[in-house]
């Protein structure tokens, strides 16, 4: 048998490797197995966006990374909002919440390059690369252990399990462990185009067709994001290309000139919320966690909030179960920020049309309530946030 590790921690995309890479800065010795081969080069063909809100650059400034995440970090500090018609229109800017940015957008390979390369540093990590765990055995003693059988046959013994292995999480279907699964009836398609914009603004657009973003990343570049109804795709395509006129006539009071279609990704939009996050001092986080709606790039944001309790708690010897209870507290936050703007901004309902109206109202004449609103979609209700991180 392998010798005991604190930490064994199951997925290296950008959750699981940050996660490793902070508890083995802690002091706890730590196993990542990854099923892929981390070695090995990916080519960038192209802008894959992230965005990361200002509690995250925070966090990631508190972990000792924001200085080489800032070299391509795009700083976005301007948010423009719309539900369907020019009266329900709202404009957030960094500056009506006393801060320089509102957040920051990043190619996500970028990102996990730089958490690759840092987690090569670390002399309290091993790591187990094209291997994943098969089977599960948690020892019940006056020193609790889990005992994880990896595909060559190893086994690996440690105090706790952090499940970070995607939205088809293996472990997590091993464990039991049901989710509430939503079918939104959308696909979302990401196109990078170049176009004529306001710089460091994001936009995002409600209609009945869908949910529109826009979210720039460098001089005259931005990501489009289109989360659209499946009985209205045909209206933004010809066959399998996107039709340019009918995009770029949503965006036309933002954007002008857009131009260059570069296809990035495309998914159905069915995602799902884990019932439970910890069973037996096994953990799941990021997408094994939950898998949100694009709308408000709610999930790595979350996922980040979720790591800094983590580390939080088991700094101050805290009993593990209340890890369960504060990071249930956030995404209960989180998962209602998502379903206000899908059930609400995005619905064409009338009663959801003056919801939206009366919100947006509110939030324009009112200076304290336009903070809290910030707060609200930032994640920075109860952080101190004027007191740290600021440049």
């Amino acid at each position: 048998m392998n010798k005991k590790y604190d930490f064994l921690i199951s997925g290296a995309g950008l959750v699981g490797a940050l996660t490793a890479l902070q508890l083995s800065k802690h002091g706890y010795s730590c196993c990542l197995i990854e099923k892929n081969n981390l070695s090995k080069s990916s080519t960038l063909k192209n802008y894959a966006p992230l965005s990361l809100n200002y509690r995250s650059f925070l966090i990631l400034k508190k972990f000792g990374l924001w200085d080489q995440v800032e070299k391509f970090a795009y700083p976005i500090k301007k948010l423009n909002l719309k539900s369907f018609s020019s009266l329900n229109r709202l404009s957030l800017k960094s500056t009506d919440i006393g801060l320089n940015n509102l957040g920051y957008v990043v190619d996500r390979r970028s990102l996990l390059s730089i958490f690759l390369d840092a987690l090569t540093q670390s002399s309290k990590l091993d790591i187990i690369e094209n291997n994943s765990i098969k089977d599960i055995e948690v020892v019940s003693s006056k020193d609790d252990c889990i005992i994880s059988k990896i595909e060559s046959e190893k086994t690996i013994e440690s105090n706790y399990l952090i499940v970070s292995d995607g939205i088809d999480s293996r472990i997590k279907n091993m464990l039991n462990i049901d989710s509430e699964i939503i079918d939104y009836s959308q696909s979302s398609y990401i196109y990078n185009v170049k176009a004529d914009f306001e710089e460091n603004t994001a936009i995002q657009i409600f209609n009945k067709h869908g949910i529109f973003a826009a979210i720039p990343y460098e001089e005259n570049y931005l990501s489009i994001v289109l989360s659209l109804d499946k009985k209205y795709e045909e209206k933004y395509f010809n066959g399998s290309k996107p039709d340019e006129d009918s995009i770029s006539a949503i965006y036309k009071k933002y954007i002008k000139n857009i131009s260059n279609f570069e296809f990035v990704s495309k998914y159905s939009l069915i995602t799902s919320r884990a019932n439970n996050i910890i069973k037996d001092n096994i953990l799941l986080l990021g997408n094994s966690s939950q898998l949100l709606h694009p709308v408000g790039a709610q999930g790595f944001n979350l996922a980040l909030r979720n790591l800094e309790t983590l580390l939080k708690c088991i700094q101050e010897d805290s009993d593990f179960s209340n890890v369960s209870d504060l990071i249930n507290s956030d995404r209960k936050s989180a998962f209602s920020n998502v379903d206000y703007a899908t059930n609400i901004f995005a619905s064409d309902m009338l009663l959801s049309k003056i919801i939206t109206f009366t919100t947006y109202n509110l939030v324009k004449s009112s200076p304290a309530l336009k903070t809290k609103f910030l707060e609200k979609i930032l994640g920075l209700e109860g952080y101190p946030y004027l007191s740290i991180g600021i440049k």
